[in-house]
């Protein structure tokens, strides 16, 4: 029952990414990219974030919502992508059945 719930919700693909940036023996910083390291599905929402603001008690705007199941890889502060915009994690809810993942555009 619960696999045919999350494969009918949980339909999108959203992209772990790492900030790909090294320092060099000098201490300089090389940003070389984001590289997707890992990929999950979820249900994206970017409708009911206000919503989910004064439901949580959250003090800053949040860009996307996304619900996924209890094998979440998602930590706050990592970098996820979703239809090739980027995204810095804030808030990782957990309940009994599920994650809710909230996010603010990725300013670099």
């Amino acid at each position: 029952m619960i696999n045919t719930i999350s494969n009918v919700f949980y339909d999108k693909t959203i992209n772990l990414m790492d900030n790909n940036v090294t320092v060099d023996a000098e201490g300089g910083v090389n940003y070389k990219g984001l590289n997707i390291v890992n990929t999950f599905k979820g249900n994206v929402s970017f409708s009911n974030c206000e919503k989910i603001q004064k439901e949580y008690g959250i003090d800053y705007s949040i860009d996307i919502s996304i619900t996924t199941n209890i094998n979440c890889p998602i930590n706050i502060n990592d970098i996820i992508s979703y239809n090739d915009i980027v995204y810095n994690v804030k808030d990782v809810f957990k309940f009994d059945s599920h994650y809710l993942i909230v996010a603010v555009k990725w300013l670099q």
